[in-house]
């Protein structure tokens, strides 16, 4: 039996038509990018527990109620910084509070509620995110909890401020 796949956590958040993204820039990007807020599931670490971290420390604000599977996305990242296949879940979830970052990674610069038709736009923007499974979540098109295999090779020297280059490189 093979290893457990990498997982990521990924929230989405809605207020009526706005979505909550938080603006991110790792070490290595030569700029920003507005993403939705998440991360790596730490070792040992529930899911449920990792995305309240993660919506807590990138964008200040607190969980409530039970998060619903959204969509899972199989990824087979290839690029010079990361290798091999990772596993990200979108959460459904209310959260309450303002937008106030607290990253201690030093990765979110901000987060700010975003119309979803720019916010698509935002995400759509970002070379190494495949937007199709929101889209087609937002728009009724695919049901909660849809299961999407995807494979996605990288651009050489893109960074990922989901911090995927620690994900199949052993570190």
């Amino acid at each position: 039996m093979g290893l457990p796949l990498p997982t990521i956590v990924v929230a989405l958040i809605r207020r009526g038509s706005r979505l909550l993204l938080v603006e991110a820039q790792g070490p290595d990007d030569p700029v920003a990018v507005w993403m939705l807020p998440g991360g790596q599931v730490e070792g040992g670490e529930e899911l449920i527990d990792a995305l309240w971290r993660e919506v807590k420390e990138e964008t200040g604000l607190q969980v409530v109620g039970e998060p619903r599977v959204a969509f899972e996305v199989e990824v087979d990242h290839r690029t010079d910084i990361a290798n091999g296949m990772y596993r990200a879940l979108t959460y459904t979830c209310e959260a309450t509070g303002d937008p106030r970052p607290d990253d201690p990674d030093g990765l979110v610069r901000s987060a700010a509620w975003v119309d979803a038709v720019d916010a698509l736009d935002r995400l759509s923007a970002v070379e190494w995110y495949e937007c199709e499974p929101l889209r087609r979540f937002l728009s009724g098109e695919a049901p909660a909890g849809a299961r999407v295999p995807l494979s996605r090779h990288g651009q050489a020297g893109q960074h990922d401020p989901r911090r995927s280059g620690d994900i199949g490189t052993g570190r």
